[in-house]
Order: C-alpha cells, then sequence, then structure tokens
C-alpha cells in the first residue's frame, strides 16, 4: 500500500493576471517560475492592503499563499538608461 500526498492548489494573482494551480505550501521563486518568470531577475512582492511584504533575498523560504492573493513581480536588472 503506498501513501498519497495531496498538494492543496490555489489561484493567486501576479501582476493583475491570474495564476491558477499554486501549491498552498511554496516559495515566492517557485511562484515567479509558475508565472513564468525568471527567478534570477525578479524577486516577488505580497500586496497586503497599501502595503507590500518584500521577498527579496528571501526566495527561497517557504510560504503559504491562499487563495486571491496579491502579487507583483520587480526586475532587479540593470535599468537601462537614454
Amino acid at each position: 500500500m503506498t501513501a498519497t500526498t495531496h498538494t492543496h492548489t490555489v489561484t493567486i494573482e501576479v501582476d493583475n493576471e491570474p495564476l491558477p494551480g499554486v501549491p498552498q505550501h511554496t516559495t515566492p521563486n517557485e511562484i515567479l517560475r509558475l508565472d513564468g518568470i525568471d527567478p534570477a531577475t525578479h524577486y516577488l512582492e505580497r500586496v497586503e492592503g497599501r502595503h507590500l511584504k518584500s521577498f527579496k533575498d528571501k526566495g527561497d523560504e517557504p510560504i503559504t499563499v491562499h487563495p486571491d492573493q496579491k502579487f507583483v513581480s520587480l526586475f532587479t536588472g540593470p535599468t537601462p538608461t537614454s
């Protein structure tokens, strides 16, 4: 008999777009990867009312996400000058 693990997934919002199928227990970097964003050049922030909770330099730390939570990705690379 084999034990089965069930991973509960939720739909969250990243950069104003729904992202379904996110494991409830995940990491900020995994959320970025699921959305097709490179964690080497971006980090995630959770929108909490009028405030943002930054996960900069904490991308591999476990977090719990809840349905309809909102996140934004921020670019960490160089900004072009004109």
